[in-house]
């Protein structure tokens, strides 16, 4: 039986009546699926400019995730021009939700194509006795990293369930010798960064949102799929996941709450810790970054 391989053209339903042809620039665009950034191999219409992530142009229609293992996620679009379009928020990162992306409509659970790549065990410098679990945990704890409270979803032990650290702080190089705290109970003090330019630190979440979104479910390759209005509340975070800051350590920058600074990008994020995991590699060591 001959390996499966890859699909040089596709047709989506984002873009009916034009194939997309796989191509790979290496410069960064946006995903006109979920309306997130990329870099690298893509799904485009020359014609239209139109591109969508790799991963977008493939995804199921409906997932089934250890981030919301109660019930399948189903793949939707939400309407630009609904007419309750109040921002919403995905679950995962606290980043707007626009365009595709996948949600429980039983528990309001939303989250980015993208996000859903984010692999469930990493392993870690500071904690090397435990796989850290990628998991929703509740405030009053801070990443053992950067020293900055965790407010959302982060890397946890689940097994000590006292060592956390936000999503982009695991890529970041940790210095061993530091005397902070070593449990994500204790109160915050000097970061175990390594002191050098260009150090960003993690996901963050923030203010709560409440309000309704209108999204559609796609159907097979369609243009007539059927649109719905929720009045939902939410209380995740806004931060934008897109853009971190890299902020020289000692800075006067100022983090955004939660611990966040804005300019790393998440599919960066999520392409280097999908592909350290399958290489086994313990992230925080130096040179790693």
């Amino acid at each position: 039986m001959s390996p499966l391989t890859k699909k040089k053209t596709i047709e989506h339903f984002t873009h009916p009546g034009h194939q997309l042809s796989e191509v790979f620039e290496n410069q960064e665009y946006l995903c006109d699926g979920c309306k997130t950034h990329g870099i690298g191999t893509r799904y485009r219409c020359n014609a239209c400019d139109f591109d969508l992530h790799e991963h977008c142009g493939t995804c199921p229609m409906t997932l089934s995730t250890f981030m919301h293992p109660q019930h399948q996620l189903q793949l939707v679009v939400r309407k630009p021009q609904g007419t309750r379009q109040i921002e919403r928020i995905c679950d995962v990162c606290g980043d707007h939700v626009e365009g595709l992306f996948y949600r429980c409509k039983l528990c309001e659970f939303d989250v980015h194509p993208l996000c859903t790549q984010l692999p469930q065990d990493v392993r870690h410098v500071l904690h090397p006795q435990h796989p850290l679990r990628l998991q929703q945990a509740p405030s009053g704890y801070w990443c053992i990293v950067c020293q900055s409270e965790c407010t959302g979803w982060r890397y946890r032990c689940a097994v000590c369930n006292c060592f956390d650290i936000h999503v982009g702080c695991v890529l970041i190089p940790c210095d061993l010798n530091s005397s902070s705290p070593s449990t994500s109970t204790s109160a915050p003090s000097t970061p175990r960064l390594v002191k050098q330019p260009g150090t960003q630190r993690g996901l963050a979440t923030a203010s709560p949102f409440a309000g309704g979104y209108a999204y559609g479910v796609p159907n097979s390759f369609g243009t007539n799929y059927p649109y719905y209005n929720y009045a939902v509340p939410s209380s995740h975070g806004t931060d934008q996941y897109n853009m971190y800051h890299q902020v020289p350590y000692g800075s006067n920058q100022q983090a955004a709450p939660g611990g966040g600074v804005k300019t790393k990008k998440m599919y960066l994020i999520v392409g280097k810790l999908a592909l350290g995991v399958v290489t086994n590699i313990v992230f925080g060591a130096i040179g790693l970054s």
